[in-house]
């Protein structure tokens, strides 16, 4: 834009305009063509027009005369004798039109706005004058037009008559950028096709604003003509250097064997800069006599007309294939909108030939069909159309999860990403797996993505109304009554008689084998009219009832026996064998039996699983399990914890569920939004400490007392008080299989939770 003081001058990039109009032409032969050539020209910043459109107490009611950029105007105001005159307005009106008819930007300059008014008394008046509808410095591009309003007003200090003359000049800058490339063609271009001579020149400046050397290049597209070079070549591509200007000769050649169905010939003139897109410069028209012999009688062909809804609202790609025996000259493309059984023209648009889509934009949601329709060069047309479709921009979404959420309507914009967080009722577990149809049709898994931890789902390029149900699951997770489970000592106990004195066999995640353990949490027994039982490759069975879970290797997690993407019939899990070895089986089968029976959970310390008919499980609730990624021996691959401190949780969960069931590594769920503080918070105070839920450990006089034990001994501590480590002769450390740590001979520790201690003997 222009500063203060200097003038910068705009170059816009050009669309070259050219009309060939060639007079009386005769076809004596196939070869044969005479007649002019005329060019429209590069045009001028001038006023269009200056019309008196609003006035107040003139006498003389005339439009001013223009010149240029000039207006000249003469007003006479009378102010009669009476003190109110003088109040009065005396004023007129001039809208005026600025054209611009050139290829360049042009600036209005308001300063350049001096009027030069006189009047008969100059010392009995004021002559004042307003503009409204312009602005200085307002761009006026190339090829269009600028309306806007200038007031002469009288300000009159005594009675009288007034004459006001005057001329109002219009002053306008060219403005100037860097870096466009454009060409012109200069006005009056005349030559002469003849039987020797079947060319006309085309002189073209090219100038390139550019600091580097750009290329272009010129195309028309006709049966009957084509462009040359001076040799009588195709002109090819054009390089013109950076700030440099050219001047270029091409030539319009008549073929040898034009054929023309109609006197009068039309065809596109394009002007392509290397890299970008082609730009018609015009329409080129020739008039000729038409040998009989030669008409063109078949009209061309079009079909597969289609209309695309695009990702940008309000838009539809129209496509479609044209053909013809003398070529496609263009295409109109017409829009209809049916509304009411009644279909209304809503646009209609024209393309150039090589073109075989058009956008339509600015459309609403609605029903639409398209009409496209081919002209050839000989003027021959025909026409195809769409099928009527409804297209919408906006989809709507429903959500129905049973005891869950969030369910209601909502909508998604078409080709956009719909992404939602399925959540489940209190005491209840997410869907395992979702129901999902877009547009009437079912959704595949890899279609969508779905996290039954997070409960997050994403839907990606949705393209239809999107229907979303699930159904959540029951919480809690537990072993039927009679299920055996497995002691430290290898022997197998009835889950109904485990206590919180018993040495458990557990599966040790950090050393990728079984340990010893103790109960940190045991469920009080409960009755179920209903279970499931699991069949696998070895014909082993287990019993469970609600969600439960198993480590699956397809997996490499463990995965809730409900959950029917991840378990089902085939899938491998792990058990430990006789010699604590880890064996895989399948499942071949999984039976709901409807029976009433007694059911319990218990979860050990820090590694919350528990050896049930030699499965290694856990509850159903993974998230705390799955923390960290496992292999497929049941080991953590890496252990990363990201601790909380305990006041977060101090309000619902005691010290030593805290520590036993590592709650403190609550951090990793709240980091990557697995879960939130508060549902985590639900899942305690309902599941974990719930007074329905939890069997006390073991009470003394109001304390909380723990098993502590070693190879030498097993005694009953105090939650919180010391106990000492044992001197024993070649021990290098203790393992506390509680803590994943190690303590010397002798050694001090504070006891919170059952613990047992492995002796590391000292190598020899």
């Amino acid at each position: 834009m222009k500063g203060k003081g200097k003038i910068i001058i705009t170059l816009i990039a050009l669309f070259l305009f050219g009309l060939i109009s060639i007079g009386y032409a005769s076809y004596g032969a196939r070869n044969t063509a005479s007649g002019l050539a005329t060019f429209t020209k590069n045009g001028e910043v001038y006023i269009a027009s200056a019309i008196l459109t609003d006035y107040h107490n003139l006498q003389n009611i005339e439009n001013p005369t223009v010149d240029g950029r000039t207006i000249s105007f003469s007003l006479d105001f009378n102010v009669a004798r009476n003190p109110e005159s003088l109040e009065e307005e005396y004023s007129a009106t001039y809208t005026i039109t600025i054209t611009n008819d050139t290829f360049f930007d042009y600036a209005y300059t308001i300063n350049s706005f001096n009027p030069h008014l006189t009047i008969a008394n100059e010392e009995d008046g004021q002559i004042v004058y307003d503009v409204e509808g312009i602005e200085t410095d307002e761009i006026i591009p190339s090829k269009e037009s600028k309306t806007f309003h200038v007031t002469v007003s009288l300000i009159p200090n005594q009675y009288g008559d007034y004459n006001v003359s005057g001329d109002i000049g219009i002053d306008l800058e060219k403005e100037e950028e860097e870096g466009r490339l454009l060409g012109s063609i200069p006005s009056g271009i005349e030559g002469d096709l003849t039987t020797s001579n079947k060319r006309i020149a085309i002189p073209i400046t090219v100038i390139n604003t550019y600091p580097t050397e750009k290329s272009f290049s010129f195309s028309i597209i006709n049966n009957n003509f084509y462009l040359v070079n001076n040799d009588n070549n195709p002109p090819g591509t054009f390089t013109i250097p950076g700030n440099e200007t050219q001047e270029i000769t091409i030539y319009l050649r008549v073929k040898d064997d034009a054929q023309f169905a109609s006197s009068r010939q039309k065809m596109n003139l394009y002007f392509t800069p290397s890299g970008g897109s082609h730009y018609s410069m015009g329409v080129v028209t020739a008039q000729v006599t038409v040998d009989e012999t030669l008409t063109d009688v078949e009209p061309p062909v079009i079909e597969n007309v289609t209309g695309t809804i695009t990702t940008t609202r309000g838009n539809i790609e129209v496509s479609y294939n044209g053909s013809d025996n003398v070529g496609i000259s263009h295409y109109i493309i017409e829009t209809y909108k049916v509304e009411n059984n009644t279909a209304s023209l809503v646009s209609s648009n024209q393309t150039v030939a090589d073109e075989t889509s058009y956008t339509v934009t600015g459309l609403n949601d609605g029903t639409y069909y398209f009409k496209v329709q081919a002209v050839d060069t000989s003027g021959l047309t025909a026409t195809s159309q769409s099928e009527e479709r409804t297209y919408n921009w906006t989809m709507n979404v429903t959500i129905n999860i049973n005891q869950g959420g969030p369910n209601g309507n909502s909508t998604v914009d078409y080709g956009s990403t719909f992404t939602t967080t399925i959540t489940a009722n209190f005491l209840r577990n997410l869907p395992t797996q979702l129901t999902i149809t877009m547009g009437g049709e079912n959704l595949t898994a890899n279609q969508y993505t779905y996290n039954t931890s997070s409960g997050r789902l994403t839907i990606p390029n949705v393209t239809g109304d999107l229907v979303i149900t699930g159904e959540t699951r029951g919480g809690g997770g537990c072993l039927l009554k009679g299920t055996r489970v497995t002691l430290a000592d290898g022997t197998k106990k009835r889950i109904e008689d485990i206590q919180y004195t018993d040495l458990l066999l557990v599966w040790n995640y950090e050393t990728g084998k079984v340990t010893k353990e103790y109960p940190i949490w045991i469920e009080k027994a409960k009755q179920t009219s209903q279970y499931t039982r699991i069949t696998f490759s070895d014909n082993s069975t287990i019993n469970v009832v609600k969600s439960h879970a198993f480590f699956s290797i397809d997996s490499q997690k463990f995965v809730d026996y409900q959950d029917h993407n991840q378990f089902h019939i085939g899938t491998t899990v792990l058990k430990i064998s006789d010699n604590n070895q880890l064996e895989k089986v399948k499942v071949e089968n999984i039976e709901v039996i409807n029976e009433t029976d007694w059911y319990y959970f218990i979860a050990s310390t820090r590694y919350y699983n528990i050896i049930s008919n030699d499965f290694i499980t856990t509850d159903g609730y993974t998230d705390i399990t799955n923390l960290y990624p496992f292999d497929q021996n049941i080991k953590w691959k890496e252990y990363n914890p990201v601790p909380i401190d305990y006041s977060y949780l101090e309000d619902v969960l005691p010290y030593y569920l805290f520590k036993g069931l590592r709650a403190e590594e609550l951090g990793i769920l709240l980091k990557y939004q697995i879960t939130d503080l508060e549902t985590f918070k639900r899942y305690i105070t309902s599941l974990v400490m719930g007074s329905h839920m939890l069997q006390e450990p073991i009470m003394k006089e109001g304390n909380r007392y723990w098993m502590v034990g070693n190879s030498s001994e097993s005694i009953l501590i105090k939650e919180g008080s010391i106990y000492q480590l044992p001197e024993k002769e070649g021990i290098e450390y203790w393992y506390s299989t509680a803590e994943n740590k190690k303590y010397k001979p002798g050694e001090k520790v504070q006891v919170w939770t059952g613990m047992y201690f492995e002796e590391i003997k000292l190598e020899k």
